[in-house]
């Protein structure tokens, strides 16, 4: 949000974009450690790192939509 009297981003408008960028970081962390597990269960095999993270994206939307 922007404070029409200053023309900049008030305090809580940063703050959730903050608390936002937060959980994405978390978001791709996990992303990270799951494309790693399926990189490793693939034989470590090169070549594969789009697939393998699309599909630990996929991995933990799954997850999340089942708890």
């Amino acid at each position: 949000m922007i404070d029409p009297k200053i023309n900049t981003r008030s305090k809580s408008a940063l703050s959730a974009q903050v608390n936002n960028n937060a959980s994405v970081a978390l978001a791709d962390s996990a992303v990270q450690t799951r494309a790693y597990e399926l990189y490793e269960l693939h034989g470590r095999i090169d070549g594969r790192a789009e697939k393998d993270w699309y599909q630990a994206e996929n991995d933990l939307r799954a997850r999340t939509q089942q708890a």
